[in-house]
């Protein structure tokens, strides 16, 4: 029987290896920002998926605190290059 969660963490995973590789090859920096958060977003979403099929909160939690820790890091680096005015 296939594991309707585990399934959906997987396409999740591959939307956001997906993401990394848009950061990595486009050269706009408004670009890798937008894949970057998408990047973070979705993989969220697959540790979420991930979480429920096993049954357990430790992927969860680990996920929130990497999002936590690269929204922050994403924010200051959009501030240090003039990607918002402040």
């Amino acid at each position: 029987m296939i594991d309707t969660w585990l399934l959906a963490s997987a396409c999740l995973a591959l939307l956001m290896l997906g993401a990394i590789f848009r950061v990595v090859r486009t050269k706009s920096r408004n670009d890798r920002f937008l894949s970057a958060l998408v990047a973070v977003t979705v993989g969220s979403a697959a540790a979420l998926a991930l979480s429920i099929s096993q049954g357990t909160l430790l992927f969860l939690d680990i996920a929130i605190a990497l999002s936590l820790v690269c929204f922050a890091l994403l924010i200051a680096a959009a501030r240090f290059t003039g990607g918002a005015a402040a």
